[in-house]
Order: structure tokens, then C-alpha cells, then sequence
């Protein structure tokens, strides 16, 4: 009992306080939604034009829309988990998390769950738009697998998210610009407005080893092409050892990045 207890106020309880700030902040003021929207169509609605022009069919429609809806979280991962992790550094508030009894992967958690919740608004705002405006359509019938899909990319991001947040604690604004460097790579792997299978075989296999990669490509053949759980399981099991592996490297890296900012001062060094 007092081990459970422990755990809840170590670990789930922070999860929950910080979740709540990130999705109170980040909803508490309307005209950021509204921006947080209209700026992604913009991108999204002149792809489509382009393919428009060149005649492709309108499936593609609903492929770049889920291409932007999705890289949404990849980004929610790389600002609202470590950058977030460095402002509470800036601020002073991370020596108040590190001094206290609470598990920091927790407090990671929390700002991912309240970084996921507001991003997953926006990103279904900007397909019931897609749907509206550029008449996309989706297969509703294999949303389940879709769903699947979906979650265990998001859980797969959030191990690769707990690594990358110890970059900022560490080297503050160089973690920074990490994750900028990573943008475009990411987008470009990713396949956020073509297919993956347009790849040389190599890039494919190391498409593969991102989750975003392997979760949009099965969440599009989903939708689009309405495949079910015989045609992607492959997708399903890549994602389930992408977890794995990535939480624990994740959980291993920041640790191990922890410890060296501990023995280097950096952990409460602002304006690094």
C-alpha cells in the first residue's frame, strides 16, 4: 500500500498537476486556438492546390491533411516536452522540480498528455476543416485500427521525447538548436505530403526507425485505403518494439544526462 502510494505521489500525481497547467495556458486564450489552426492550413491548403494542378487524385487530399494534422505532434513533443523543460529551467522552477520527491519523467509525462490534448483540438479542427473546405474523404470503417495506430505512435514519441528533454536541461539553448535542426529531417522522413514508398530502398529503412514515419503511413492506408488489421499489423508490431525501445533509451539518456549536469553544475545554470 505504501509503495502504491508512492508511486501516485511521485510519479502520477505531478503527471496530473502539470498536465493541467499546459492544458489550462494553452486554452486560455481563444485567438492562440484560432491562430494555432488557420496557420497549418495555410501550408496544407497549398499543397493541395499544387497537387490539384498537377492532376493528382483527390485521395491525395486527405493525405496531406493527415500529414498536417500528425506532424503537429512531433512538434508537440520536441517544444512542449524539452523546450518547455528549459523555460522551467530559465525560470527557476526546475531546481523547485529536482529538490522535490517527484519523478521528473512524470512531470514529463504531464507535459506531453497537456501538450497532446491541446494539440489533438487543433489537429481535429484542421481535418473537420480539410473535410469541409477541400471535400476530403475518409474510410470511418477502419478507424479502430487507425486509432491503434495512432496511440502507440504517440506513446513511441513520448520515450523518444524523454531523451530529447534531457538535451535542454543539459546544454540549454544548444538543445535548442538540436531540435531545430531536426525539423526539417523529421518532416522530410516522415513523409508529411508523400509517400514514404517514393523513397530510395535506404531512406525507407530509415523512415522506418521513426515512429512518425511508420504511424502516418499506417493511419493513411487506414483512412484512405481503407486497410484493416490483416494488411497492418506489421505497422502495429514495429510501433509496439519502437515503444520499447524508445522509452527505455529515452528514460536511459535523461537519466544519464541528469547525472552529468549534476556533476557539471548545469542543472540550475541559467542561460546556458
Amino acid at each position: 500500500m505504501r509503495r502504491g502510494r508512492s508511486t501516485w505521489n511521485r510519479f502520477i500525481r505531478p503527471a496530473i498537476g502539470r498536465a493541467y497547467v499546459r492544458i489550462k495556458g494553452g486554452n486560455r486564450e481563444p485567438s492562440w486556438i484560432l491562430w494555432e489552426i488557420i496557420l497549418p492550413m495555410i501550408m496544407i491548403a497549398s499543397v493541395i492546390w499544387a497537387y490539384e494542378n498537377m492532376g493528382a487524385p483527390p485521395i491525395f487530399k486527405g493525405f496531406v491533411i493527415l500529414g498536417g494534422a500528425m506532424m503537429s505532434y512531433w512538434y508537440n513533443v520536441l517544444w512542449g516536452m524539452g523546450r518547455t523543460l528549459y523555460w522551467e529551467k530559465e525560470t527557476g522552477n526546475l531546481e523547485l522540480f529536482l529538490l522535490s520527491d517527484s519523478k521528473l519523467p512524470g512531470l514529463l509525462l504531464g507535459m506531453a498528455l497537456g501538450g497532446m490534448f491541446n494539440t489533438s483540438i487543433r489537429s481535429l479542427a484542421v481535418i473537420l476543416l480539410g473535410v469541409y473546405v477541400f471535400k476530403a474523404q475518409f474510410i470511418l470503417d477502419t478507424v479502430p485500427i487507425a486509432l491503434l495506430i495512432f496511440f502507440l505512435t504517440l506513446v513511441a514519441l513520448y520515450g523518444l521525447g524523454l531523451g530529447l528533454s534531457g538535451l535542454h536541461v543539459v546544454y540549454g539553448r544548444m538543445g535548442v538548436r538540436i531540435n531545430e535542426a531536426l525539423d526539417e529531417p523529421i518532416m522530410f522522413l516522415s513523409g508529411q505530403y508523400y509517400p514514404i514508398t517514393s523513397f530510395p530502398l535506404l531512406l525507407q529503412y530509415i523512415a522506418g526507425l521513426l515512429p512518425l514515419a511508420i504511424g502516418l503511413d499506417g493511419v493513411r492506408r487506414a483512412l484512405l485505403l481503407g486497410e484493416g488489421f490483416n494488411q497492418l499489423y506489421l505497422h502495429v508490431i514495429i510501433l509496439m518494439v519502437l515503444t520499447v525501445v524508445f522509452y527505455l533509451l529515452g528514460l536511459r539518456m535523461l537519466n544519464k544526462l541528469v547525472e552529468i549536469g549534476r556533476r557539471d553544475g548545469r542543472l540550475i545554470l541559467r542561460w546556458l
